[in-house]
């Protein structure tokens, strides 16, 4: 399926309208704040937020006229305090990352409880989303300019020339979420054109965060966005993303052929995490100095490392551990401590791969 002539046909409708950014201050919508993941036990009570604070909107972002977003990884300590808060990833202006993670440090929960005992839950992940009101949505004319000539290379197949005006499109980064949305779609479509899936998958995935309803790209676009991220996510082997791709195509109106469509592989996703199968996953650490997973099995080993990887951490429902990265270890996770994801930090760009390992009582 040719994703990229339906986006450029919905980009270029879309980029019509331009606005300048003025010189008032613009006002602030309401922060985003997405709950938290829950734990999977029937024994388990829930950590209560009982203080969220929300974040500043920063003066400088507000006045240039840039957005952005932040998702943050947290544990929530047996006292309901906020600890150990990692940036997972983000639209890459870090006054909102600043901004998001002084007023997280702020927050207060009602601890978990297991068989009436205090835990920490450690494995919590949110997304703050920093919007502005009262502007025309649009892109501005500089931004329509480039993303003109980088939809002109593209078409051309100069690759090359695609790569270098993409690189310079950004402005610092200060971008506002309609021109991150079309900034990510022609990242993705460069990297698919350079058959680099991680790559494609990481801007698919910032469109989505971006994006989440269609506003920007419309609901035909969105739909194929996330059937796309569902293949990419298959083709890395990343199952449980998949899986949670997967239930949100299945919240769509009006999908129901799509969703027939994409079952079977659901039932394939299934069977392989049933089977005896190793899952090897491709692993390379981003430019903020580490990489994310979740993880389907509860045994698991680092292989064929290009780079330097420094340690592996793991975030579950309730328990968190850090370790010395090592390619002689095989980590086993006790099933009391829930679902997890593991948090890979090393040197930018080392290349790895992770190898789920089934278990005896994963197979029954």
């Amino acid at each position: 399926m040719n994703f990229s002539g339906k986006f450029f046909l919905l980009g270029t409708a879309s980029l019509i309208t331009c606005y300048a950014i003025g010189e008032t201050l613009p006002q602030v919508q309401k922060t985003t704040i997405n709950e938290p993941s829950t734990v999977l036990l029937e024994s388990a009570k829930l950590p209560e937020p009982i203080k969220r604070v929300e974040p500043k909107y920063p003066v400088s972002m507000a006045r240039k006229g840039a957005e952005g977003w932040v998702q943050l990884n947290f544990v929530v300590g047996t006292d309901g305090s906020v600890n150990d808060i990692v940036v997972v990833d983000s639209t890459g202006m870090k006054a909102f990352e600043k901004a998001a993670v002084k007023a997280m440090k702020n927050w207060q929960y009602s601890p978990a409880f297991i068989d009436g005992k205090p835990i920490e839950q450690c494995h919590n992940k949110v997304q703050m989303d920093f919007r502005l009101d009262g502007g025309e949505i649009g892109v501005r004319r500089n931004f329509k300019r480039k993303y003109e000539s980088v939809r002109g290379a593209l078409s051309s197949n100069d690759i090359a020339l695609a790569g270098e005006l993409s690189d310079n499109m950004k402005d610092k980064g200060l971008l506002n979420s309609i021109e991150f949305t079309f900034y990510s779609l022609l990242r993705a479509d460069l990297a698919k054109a350079q058959n680099d899936d991680v790559s494609e998958l990481k801007h698919v995935e910032h469109i989505l965060n971006t994006d989440r309803k269609g506003e920007y790209l419309g609901s035909e676009a969105h739909r194929l966005l996330l059937n796309r991220m569902f293949v990419l996510q298959i083709n890395q082997s990343q199952y449980l993303d998949a899986l949670d791709t997967f239930q949100r195509v299945e919240t769509q109106e009006n999908n129901d052929e799509n969703i027939a469509m994409l079952k079977p592989y659901v039932t394939q996703i299934l069977n392989v995490l049933k089977s005896d199968q190793v899952i090897a996953i491709p692993g390379k650490v981003k430019q903020d100095g580490d990489w994310w997973h979740a993880l389907s099995r509860r045994a698991f080993s680092l292989r064929d490392v290009n780079g330097t990887l420094n340690t592996v951490e793991l975030r579950c429902h309730n328990k968190s551990e850090l370790y010395t990265a090592t390619t002689d270890s095989t980590w086993n996770i006790p099933a009391s401590w829930g679902r997890c994801s593991v948090r890979v930090v090393g040197d930018t760009d080392s290349q790895f791969t992770l190898l789920e390992i089934p278990t005896t009582s994963e197979q029954s």
